[in-house]
């Protein structure tokens, strides 16, 4: 009944909405699943790229399942067709300074971990100050940063490649549906990116929050551990902004609902 009232162009809309909000379902219920199965601090920050991963397979099969420009007509255009021509400009910007951030992070907090009382590599921040040695945890070292880097790998592959799928795909005769197609191209690349962007942001707000808590719970350190601590608090609320961003992109109903009567 709800499907015979949409219109033919709006049905393929509808499916790939359906199939990006199953994917944030399943992300959801792995999220809870891992946040609540794993301690030493492994289930909160492992929890995020899980969702992050989830929704970005969902983006990835509601561009698989929609269907390609019909009829016989093709043209091709002499100008190639680029991913950053598609991309959003801004957005991605800033996913990439955080990517950097991310990385820089990670790379100087397994640089100066230590480990735990039970022997586990990179799990804390350990600083002896004379005689007094401290140990805070957890710390995004290896033990935590391992998993963090292959959820970022393989969802920037994904997410790469259906950029690349987007941007290839072939394009429809006829002025106007070139323009619709173009439209979107777009507006799926904005979803992918937005996808990655789940993949980048999340995890740099657990890992920033993280390592804030441990270097302000220092208290054998100088004022400039403490005031890195402080600078970290920032970086993680604009992460957690650009997550909570992101995910409004992806569940966001496609232009085509949107603009509906």
């Amino acid at each position: 009944m709800l499907d015979s009232a949409l219109s033919p162009p709006t049905r393929p809309a509808r499916a790939e909405l359906l199939v990006r909000w199953g994917g944030a379902a399943v992300g959801a219920a792995a999220a809870w699943t891992v946040a609540h199965g794993a301690a030493l601090g492994l289930g909160v920050l492992h929890a995020l790229p899980v969702f992050a991963v989830c929704v970005t397979a969902g983006v990835l099969a509601a561009d698989a399942q929609a269907p390609g420009p019909g009829g016989a007509v093709r043209r091709a255009s002499l100008v190639p067709r680029r991913v950053r021509d598609v991309l959003p400009a801004r957005f991605a910007l800033l996913l990439a300074a955080e990517a950097a951030v991310l990385l820089a992070l990670l790379a100087v907090a397994a640089l100066t971990a230590s480990p735990d009382d039970m022997g586990r590599a990179g799990r804390t921040l350990s600083v002896a100050c004379g005689s007094l040695t401290q140990s805070r945890g957890p710390w995004p070292g290896l033990f935590y940063g391992v998993p963090l880097l292959v959820a970022l790998a393989v969802g920037t592959a994904a997410c790469g490649y259906a950029l690349r799928r987007i941007t290839g795909r072939p394009v429809p005769g006829g002025d106007s549906a070139a323009a619709a197609d173009a439209r979107r191209r777009r507006e799926r690349a904005r979803v992918v990116t937005a996808a990655w962007g789940l993949l980048v942001s999340a995890p740099l707000g657990g890992t920033a929050l993280f390592a804030s808590g441990a270097l302000r719970s220092l208290s054998c350190v100088g004022p400039l551990v403490h005031t890195a601590g402080l600078l970290l608090l920032p970086v993680a609320a604009v992460a957690a902004g650009t997550a909570l961003w992101s995910l409004l992109t992806v569940l966001a109903p496609p232009a085509s609902l949107r603009s509906r009567p």
